[in-house]
């Protein structure tokens, strides 16, 4: 049998892992900017009300970060190149029967469901594989890297708007399937490194992975975990971040055409975030490069400056020059914090449990991801039942005003003492 040779952390083949990971975080950070465009497909293919539609973006958002658990058991278990060729298995098959299903229900299970758990799969093992192939130069590694999710925001998103115009609300999911299979050929770039063969060796003597039960030994690993409070607080963090930040992602294009402008207009400014996210990421793993910077500033912080854009984006958010600056915001500082989650990690538990402590916060954002777009869109349907009552009630009012101009109504009616 041929017997590879490992590559050196922060050497040779590791800058081709990194590579590697730049272009599968493309492909899944353009799927969930792309969030958006899907769910005006489906709005307009189903014909559901908003609420229900929004449970699939958000179903798939919340799998692809709640199957973090799992996909940190198969990487401890196997290896982040085999959990990279399961999870493109599950998203094109997913994807491919998306394009053929009949109804929303069975939509929501194999977008959601299928094609969640795959892009979940690949995405924890492109951002875990940077741990394993870099010391020194972990930042500046996870900032290149990660950064492709912007690139891929800013061309693949203007694409599958594109095939959704050339071949339909069904049809177009055959692109993004075949997008999707790209994932296979990043994971075979990912061959073990030192790093990872050590820590799984390490697992092996441990006897974790020899277990009959090893799955679900590492996810109450995964739950062992929290008890380190640090790491918890950031788990927490990401709920919370998570949660409004996909919620804008899925809701926000959408909101745009309401406001008169179009669905490519719209598009454009997924790409405009897509720049700037890529620009954000990049500068971010720069920065984190420095002895002198500590990375949970730059985490917080950048969360923090976010919360404050969108606190205030109903006073500038009317018009499409608004909505472009808020796109500036929403890019620079929604994945800022992927550039230095690797290091944080480890310094909060060590190399060994990185896999790990990566699958618990992709818990719990992926929990947040869950539940924040569907209770904005219950809120918008709500909203709009109670506008479309006020008016009901408020037309025969005014139209006995109107034949009666003598008669006063209550709300004419201005008493004084």
């Amino acid at each position: 049998m041929r017997e590879y040779r490992l590559s050196v952390a922060d050497k040779g083949w590791s800058w081709v892992v990194m590579a590697g990971s730049f272009g599968a975080h493309m492909i899944a950070g353009s799927f969930q900017c792309a969030v958006g465009v899907i769910h005006n497909a489906i709005l307009e293919r189903f014909n559901e009300d908003v609420g229900k539609t929004s449970w699939a973006s958000s179903v798939y958002l919340g799998m692809l970060s709640v199957i973090g658990v799992l996909a940190s058991a198969l990487i401890n278990l196997y290896s982040c190149r085999v959990t990279m060729f399961i999870g493109a298995f599950l998203m094109t098959t997913g994807f491919v029967i998306c394009a053929l299903v009949p109804s929303l229900d069975l939509f929501i299970i194999f977008f959601g469901g299928l094609g969640g758990i795959g892009t979940g799969l690949t995405y924890a093992a492109s951002v875990v594989i940077l741990g394993f192939n870099f010391r020194q130069n972990r930042n500046i590694a996870c900032g290149i890297a990660v950064s492709g999710a912007g690139v891929g925001t800013l061309v693949l998103t203007p694409v599958i708007e594109a095939a959704r115009e050339e071949y339909g609300n069904s049809g177009f999911f055959f692109i993004i399937a075949g997008i999707a299979f790209h994932q296979a050929f990043f994971g075979f770039l990912f061959f073990p490194s030192e790093l990872e063969s050590e820590q799984k060796e390490s697992r092996h003597r441990n006897t974790i992975s020899k277990h009959k039960h090893a799955v679900v030994n590492n996810v109450l690993h995964s739950i062992a975990i929290l008890k380190n409070i640090p790491m918890l607080c950031i788990c927490i963090s990401m709920f919370f971040a998570c949660a409004g930040v996909y919620l804008m992602y899925v809701l926000f294009p959408n909101y745009v055409i309401q406001m008169g402008s179009s669905s490519l207009d719209a598009s454009f400014l997924l790409s405009v975030s897509g720049v700037f996210d890529c620009i954000g990421r990049f500068l971010t793993g720069i920065v984190a490069h420095d002895e002198n910077i500590d990375e949970l500033v730059i985490y917080f912080g950048s969360f923090g400056v976010l919360g404050l854009s969108t606190l205030l984006f109903p006073l500038y958010g009317s018009t499409y020059g608004g909505q472009l600056a808020y796109a500036v915001f929403l890019g620079l500082y929604s994945g800022s914090c992927y550039s230095v989650i690797n290091t944080l990690i480890v310094q909060l538990v060590g190399l060994k449990e990185l896999a790990t402590g990566f699958g618990a916060c992709l818990f719990f954002c992926g929990v947040g991801s869950l539940l924040g777009p569907p209770a904005a869109g219950s809120c918008i349907t709500t909203a709009a039942v109670l506008g479309l009552a006020v008016a009901y009630c408020k037309k025969p009012e005014e139209a006995f005003a109107a034949n009666n101009p003598e008669i006063p109504t209550v709300s004419k009616t201005v008493t004084t003492e």
